[in-house]
């Protein structure tokens, strides 16, 4: 008999339940802008709210016991997500919605995927997920209002401001970068002008 996908109340009461009250407001705000963002761009609200409210449900682990599920899923490890293992849980969140939560579209779990550090070629959906991740109420840096209304205007621009205004970050902060945010931000570049 094959599993049914559960509906979204189900997952949200799951997700209550393993999440942090903040991270799990934080999937609820991302959501919310997810949605107005589907429906400026019409795309399938249904999926957008399964991408939005699943995006970090691999965030109940910590760094430790994300490496050590990366490990265990036989995920891809480069020297920058062995610093900063939380950049595993964008992959660990696809398999995790895809095996406790039943989700069976590609396209939803590759949104869930690539929240984190974006991919060039995005489809709208994901693309979606990534800026709605970034641009929730609640995020509050230099320059959030602006990409909040570039987001409705044009999803491509936005997410090249998006992944610099990353880029400006993580460098200030002396954190680690992983390739792939700067290959979004290089694959989205010839649309800044």
């Amino acid at each position: 008999m094959t599993k049914k996908a559960p509906k979204r109340n189900e997952i949200i009461k799951k997700l209550k339940k393993s999440l942090d009250p903040e991270r799990f407001e934080h999937s609820l705000r991302v959501e919310k802008v997810a949605l107005a963002l589907g429906k400026k761009y019409h795309v399938d609200l249904n999926s957008i709210s399964l991408a939005a409210i699943l995006h970090d449900c691999a965030r109940r682990y910590d760094r430790k016991e994300l490496l050590k599920m990366a490990k265990k899923m036989k995920l891809k490890t480069d020297p920058v997500k062995k610093l900063e293992p939380k950049l595993f849980h964008g992959e660990i969140g696809a398999r995790l919605a895809r095996d406790e939560f039943n989700v069976k579209s590609k396209d939803v779990l590759r949104a869930i995927r690539n929240h984190t550090t974006g991919a060039p070629g995005m489809s709208k959906l994901e693309k979606i997920i990534y800026l709605s991740d970034h641009i929730e109420d609640k995020r509050a840096f230099p320059g959030v209002k602006k990409l909040r209304n570039l987001a409705f205007n044009d999803l491509d621009r936005a997410i090249f401001e998006s992944a610099s205004s990353m880029l400006r970050f993580l460098l200030q902060k002396k954190m680690p970068i992983h390739p792939e945010t700067v290959r979004t931000r290089n694959n989205y570049i010839m649309v800044k002008a």
